[in-house]
């Protein structure tokens, strides 16, 4: 993860590597992608992080992804624009409807 980047686009460009290596035949399994996504993650997420890798059961690609996006909207709900960087875009009704669905 790149500082200032979003958690969709971090993620997705994740997704998009794997889709990759799936088409030249080595997928990687789907608990390698959650342990690869966590650890490449910001330092300033580490205590979030050691959460979801706390529990007795490591956590699905999806639901880690839902995870990582309603910390990054508690973190700061105005930085997070619809293409998953960060920033003082403006937001579209349906994401303001989301951000607040998420709350």
């Amino acid at each position: 993860m790149q500082k200032g980047e979003g958690v969709n686009l971090y993620l997705q460009r994740l997704q998009d590597t794997r889709d990759q290596l799936t088409v030249v035949g080595s997928t990687p399994q789907p608990t390698a992608m959650v342990r690869i996504a966590l650890n490449g993650v910001l330092d300033e997420w580490q205590a979030f992080v050691q959460s979801i890798l706390g529990r007795e059961k490591l956590t699905s690609w999806e639901e880690m992804w839902a995870a990582l996006q309603q910390e990054e909207l508690r973190r700061d709900p105005m930085k997070v624009n619809l293409n998953g960087n960060s920033g003082s875009g403006t937001k579209t009704k349906e994401e303001e409807e989301n951000a607040a669905l998420a709350s």
